[in-house]
């Protein structure tokens, strides 16, 4: 895991409609990640911001595949983290964008595992990473940042095996994101050479027990996305100790 400052503050509000995000994004604050749950009038994001300093960021929201790429030739912004809405016939992404001085970043989205992986090696990795399903089909958002380095992308694996693999690599994770494959939670991840050991992840959780994890550990996330099942809304986490 790259290491990081802690943010002097942070915050992960939820159940935030498309028309409200300026509400949260208050001045002095870094909008980090938006994770999109939910779907057309019922679509809701969780966001995660820090205050600390850094180059500009904004978003753009619900924009379709050529959308997305004709604004991001056009602004020359970069994108640092993406989101997708899954409509019945369409897919809508959602990014995070920055500007200023960086380095290069794309976005890439409808990929197949092949594809995915066909954009990571030693000098290129993922910054985020969205999955959702395209006729049944699983696919691929990704930013990919040019950074040198070793990274792992894992697919299609339990949560165990995901354990066993960080484990066996020294790697810690990410970003991670869950899904439900045949009837059983699968997971999506990235994971780099682990630089602490005061890190930890959880899925399935509920608002409440994401805020009981982050005070338990003295924590504070570096990754987050919320899904939406008969239960309600779920979310899966990545933190690091603060201390």
């Amino acid at each position: 895991m790259t290491a990081r400052k802690p943010p002097e503050t942070w915050f992960w509000p939820h159940d935030i409609k498309p028309n409200q995000i300026d509400t949260v994004v208050m001045p002095g604050t870094r909008l980090m990640r938006l994770s999109s749950y939910g779907s057309g009038t019922a679509q809701r994001f969780a966001a995660l911001l820090y205050q600390e300093p850094g180059a500009e960021r904004s978003y753009a929201l619900d924009l379709d595949a050529a959308t997305l790429a004709a604004q991001l030739q056009d602004t020359g912004a970069r994108p640092v983290a993406i989101t997708v809405d899954e409509r019945t016939g369409a897919r809508r992404f959602s990014v995070v964008l920055e500007r200023g001085p960086g380095p290069v970043c794309s976005a890439h989205v409808d990929l197949d595992d092949a594809g995915v992986r066909a954009l990571v090696d030693d000098d290129h990795r993922i910054a985020d990473l969205a999955t959702y399903l395209v006729d049944g089909a699983r696919r691929y958002a990704a930013v990919i940042e040019q950074r040198p380095g070793a990274s792992w992308l894992f697919t299609g694996v339990t949560a165990h095996e995901l354990d066993a693999r960080l484990v066996e690599l020294g790697a810690a994770l990410v970003r991670v994101r869950a899904y439900v494959q045949g009837g059983r939670p699968m997971f999506a991840a990235v994971a780099e050479p682990a630089r602490s050991p005061r890190w930890a992840w959880y899925a399935d959780l509920d608002g409440d027990a994401v805020a009981r994890n982050l005070e338990a550990n003295r924590a504070y996330p570096v990754d987050l996305d919320a899904t939406r099942d008969a239960r309600g809304v779920r979310y899966t986490i990545i933190m690091v100790r603060d201390h």
